[in-house]
């Protein structure tokens, strides 16, 4: 199943409830090219959206097709322990090139490509407030992040092989 997004439905970083994470003022090293790769979407296509992520958030959907990590710390704390779970990230998805969805809730979801996501993974995940799901745009990966700081990666049973 493939997740596509109605384009027309694409807002201003501006605009969107959480885009101060990525202004000059909270993230320095940002620039203008990386921030136009971080897409988010209207209230209306982030409902769409969160129908097609529910289903993937049902374990017992996941079991019979996909296998799952242990859960990972995903601290923020230090810069070392931030590169420690980006490294995590690049391994768990190598084999995967394709963009991702993460919702943070009902109305606010974005499209990115998974390099921008691993290399700002702590602007698009707070400690203390996000739980948030991340889903590749062909299904083959999800992420559950929780707040209190880990991460459980499911991948599709063929991509291990």
């Amino acid at each position: 199943m493939d997740i596509k997004i109605d384009i027309r439905e694409i807002i201003e970083l501006k605009d969107f409830e959480l885009g101060w994470r990525f202004e000059k003022t909270h993230n320095f090293d940002i620039s203008e090219r990386e921030k136009s790769l971080i897409n988010p979407v209207s209230e209306m296509e982030s409902k769409r959206l969160t129908k097609i992520i529910d289903y993937f958030e049902n374990e017992n959907v996941l079991r019979d097709n996909y296998t799952q990590s242990d859960w990972i710390s995903a601290n923020a704390e230090n810069d070392e322990k931030i590169e420690r779970f980006r490294k995590v990230l690049e391994i768990a998805l190598e084999k995967c090139n394709e963009e991702l969805f993460l919702t943070w809730h009902r109305t606010i979801t974005i499209k990115t490509t998974k390099e921008i996501f691993i290399k700002y993974w702590s602007d698009f995940l707070y400690s203390s407030s996000d739980d948030v799901t991340i889903i590749s745009e062909k299904t083959n990966w999800v992420i559950f992040y929780r707040h209190f700081e880990v991460a459980n990666i499911w991948k599709r049973i063929n991509l291990n092989e």
